[in-house]
Order: structure tokens, then C-alpha cells, then sequence
């Protein structure tokens, strides 16, 4: 019986924090759209020789929100702990968590 309890504590451990948010406003709608980023899947590394500047990590998302259909590009490149280095965006705007928050309360009264 001790195997099956190593074996269903190993199952049921909690799994890291791995999630990276995003939050934009689409330009044409305005709808404030949450994006989840998986560190594991979402990031390609960046292979840099020693002294090169640049993003340790990049990415690039396609959004499209609930409200319209229009496609908002994303490219964000992260440096060695994960904290955004440099940004572009097309088709929409980066918003802080507090505006996405303030936005969607508003939106929701």
C-alpha cells in the first residue's frame, strides 16, 4: 500500500507557476482581452553568444477577442527572469493589470 500512496502524492502535487499574463485592448472594439502565456510552450529561447544584447526568450501570440474579429499581433521578448525587455503590438495596446481590471469592471456595471 505504501507504493500507491507514493504514487497518488506524486499525482496530486501541486504544479509550478508557470503562467506569464498579458492583458491588450483590441483598437478597433475595445474590449479588453486577458492573454495567459505558458512559459514551458508559449516562450522560444533565445540563443545569444556571451556579450550579445537582446531578449533571453521571445514569443509571438495572435489574439482575437469575443467581440470582434480582429486579429491583434503580439511579439514580446523576455529576458533570463522572465520580465518583458520589449513589446510591439499591432491591431490593439498593452494595458497595465489595473486598467485591464478597471476596464472590465466598467464594462461589466
Amino acid at each position: 500500500m505504501r507504493w500507491l500512496r507514493r504514487l497518488l502524492a506524486f499525482r496530486f502535487r501541486q504544479p509550478a507557476n508557470t503562467a506569464l499574463w498579458l492583458y491588450v485592448r483590441c483598437s478597433r472594439c475595445g474590449e479588453a482581452i486577458q492573454v495567459r502565456v505558458d512559459r514551458r510552450y508559449d516562450l522560444a529561447s533565445e540563443w545569444r553568444d556571451p556579450g550579445e544584447s537582446g531578449p533571453a526568450y521571445t514569443m509571438h501570440k495572435d489574439i482575437v477577442g469575443e467581440r470582434c474579429f480582429q486579429r491583434i499581433s503580439v511579439d514580446v521578448g523576455f529576458d533570463a527572469g522572465f520580465k518583458i525587455v520589449e513589446q510591439r503590438i499591432r491591431g490593439g495596446e498593452f494595458l497595465t493589470e489595473e486598467a485591464y481590471q478597471s476596464l472590465k469592471t466598467s464594462f461589466t456595471e
